[in-house]
């Protein structure tokens, strides 16, 4: 049986030998010298222990949420985490963060027209890659999410004191 990988973007199945994919240009992984393979880095660092305050609040998030009619919709606003989840509040909600973290609904779904509340365990990885994307994966399918580099860095941390596997 040959050896065979998967493309992280696509999903294509290719051979061991082949070096990239011919549909996405992805590599397999990191060369360091053009014909000679180097250690190969792993997509997800698996959650440490981190002491987190909560909630958290992380300013200056846009994210593309579904809407009631059908299709999507890009709003910007703040994700604020609790230990129950992630809020993803849009700024045209006006919803008060502080209220909101002391009493978190008990399922995933909208708290305002365009704001949204994803459990820990809905939430299957935050992946920001610039090869793979910048979402969360999530049953329903994957919601874009754009923030600073400082902002990652939080949400990383937030990541891990939520035991959420991120990249």
């Amino acid at each position: 049986m040959t050896e065979r990988w998967t493309c992280p973007q696509c999903g294509q199945l290719l051979a061991a030998e082949q070096p990239s994919c011919p549909v996405c240009r992805i590599t397999r992984e990191n060369r360091a010298v053009i014909g000679r393979a180097s250690v190969i880095k792993p997509l997800e660092k698996p959650p440490q222990d981190v002491e987190v305050r909560w909630p958290v609040v992380i300013r200056d998030a846009r994210f593309n949420l579904p809407v009631a009619t059908g299709g999507t919709l890009w709003t910007s606003g703040v994700i604020v985490a609790v230990e129950a989840g992630l809020f993803l509040l849009s700024d045209k909600d006006a919803l008060d963060p502080q209220a909101l973290a002391q009493s978190p609904p008990p399922a995933a779904g909208p708290v305002g027209a365009s704001s949204v509340f994803l459990p820990v365990a809905s939430v299957k990885r935050a992946v920001h890659n610039r090869l793979v994307g910048y979402f969360l994966d999530t049953p329903g399918g994957k919601l874009p999410l754009r923030l600073s580099t400082q902002g990652w860095e939080e949400f990383d941390a937030v990541c891990d004191g939520l035991k959420i596997a991120h990249t």
